[in-house]
């Protein structure tokens, strides 16, 4: 059995594929086929990743494998000093993740704080923003997991002719329209949970916004939860495709600490490319990342709250929502409206790594208009909304 230190080891970086390595070409590590093996018909296979003719198996197996219920997280509501590193700050800790078998273990707490002050103070904030997401993906293409320009060039089918004419749909229901609103929602969300996972990592995100949204709406609208076999299945459908999601997305680590006094090695700025099109490029490929990093964070705690909301006590945690994760904890990059800004604000804003729900370095180093939304509905729910208002105070801003 491994140790709780080794289990806690970030997944290493995905290598090139053994072709790529073979012919020393560079490999843009794409899923199942990377792009320089698909022009030539050549086999591709990831050191540690199965060849691509065993994806369809794998993905049975997965299927099968989510399908079991199980639960995810186990609340522990007694106040703890703030800062301790992870969101075991309010959260409890009490077991080892194993994450190699997608199984979350930990032993349980009871909740020493009542449910409606938990929600009010912990909670709230997400709940109202997510109130607002069908709208915002509809009027502005975008929501805290979302950037505006994952779509700029298109929306694949699942989000295009499901998920988002869905949302539009949803936020025009009225008492005359709402019956056959609420048929079609049903009917659509019942195709995609149905369906199985694409395979290409642009399909499999789209695939995971969009059952993300249909549950989103799910929660807030009593007329689509009529049936809990499809309730069940809808949330095994989410996890599944989050699961295989984080198999094919890339983490990236925290900076090194630079000892006082000293200039770091290397900088981030580094990585940036020098011509107009490759930085146009790397934004791409950045906020295609960032965004497929936030939707696996937002759709295990988005679960924790469904969950939550629908009376599950019986729930599980180990302080990090199940999975090693890191992403982009800067309002900067995030709402950056073109290359050029996002280059500007990658060379001279600093930009905070949050790994495992570790807020230190923001909340001790951070500005108010470092932390975007996202930040805050993650932020409020590990402090609660009474510090992180008086955070923000401090600063000279408003929450």
């Amino acid at each position: 059995m491994s140790t709780s230190r080794e289990r806690d080891i970030p997944p290493p970086r995905r290598k090139s594929c053994e072709a790529c390595r073979a012919a020393k070409r560079r490999c843009d590590l794409a899923l199942p086929t990377c792009f320089r093996c698909a022009q030539r018909n050549l086999a591709c296979v990831y050191p540690g990743l199965p060849a691509p003719d065993s994806i369809p198996d794998m993905l049975a197996f997965m299927d099968e494998t989510m399908s079991a219920p199980y639960c995810m997280t186990d609340f522990n509501f007694t106040p703890t000093p703030v800062l301790h590193g992870y969101m075991s700050t309010n959260w409890s800790i009490p077991g080892d993740l194993i994450q190699q078998n997608l199984q979350l273990m930990s032993a349980k707490t009871k909740s020493s704080l009542d449910l409606s002050v938990l929600l009010a103070s912990r909670f709230q904030y997400a709940i109202d923003t997510l109130q607002e997401v069908p709208r915002m993906m509809v009027t502005e293409n975008r929501t805290p997991w979302c950037h505006p320009e994952l779509y700029k060039d298109g929306m694949p089918k699942v989000m295009q002719v499901d998920a988002y004419a869905c949302c539009a749909l949803y936020i025009t229901k009225n008492p005359i329209n709402g019956p056959l609103i609420t048929t079609h929602i049903q009917s659509r969300h019942q195709e995609l949970i149905l369906s199985s996972l694409p395979t290409s990592p642009p399909e499999v995100l789209a695939h995971t916004q969009a059952l993300l949204l249909y549950q989103i709406m799910y929660l807030f609208d009593p007329t689509l939860n009529s049936n809990t076999a499809i309730e069940t299945l809808s949330l095994s459908a989410l996890e599944s495709a989050a699961f295989f999601l984080f198999s094919s997305t890339h983490f990236p680590p925290a900076p090194q600490e630079t000892a006082p006094g000293m200039a770091p090695s290397t900088s981030l700025t580094s990585l940036l490319p020098n011509t107009l099109q490759s930085t146009i490029q790397f934004w791409k490929l950045w906020v295609f990342g960032e965004s497929a990093r936030r939707t696996i964070l937002f759709t295990f705690y988005f679960i924790q709250i469904f969950r939550l909301l629908h009376g599950d006590r019986d729930l599980k945690c180990d302080g990090k929502l199940g999975i090693l994760h890191s992403w982009y904890s800067s309002a900067h990059l995030w709402n950056a409206p073109n290359a050029l800004e996002f280059a500007v604000a990658w060379a001279e804003r600093e930009h905070f790594i949050v790994q495992n729900v570790n807020f230190s370095k923001v909340l001790n180093e951070a500005q108010p208009s470092d932390v975007d939304l996202f930040g805050r509905m993650l932020l409020v729910t590990l402090l609660g909304i009474d510090q992180v208002q008086a955070w923000f105070c401090r600063r000279g801003a408003i929450l």
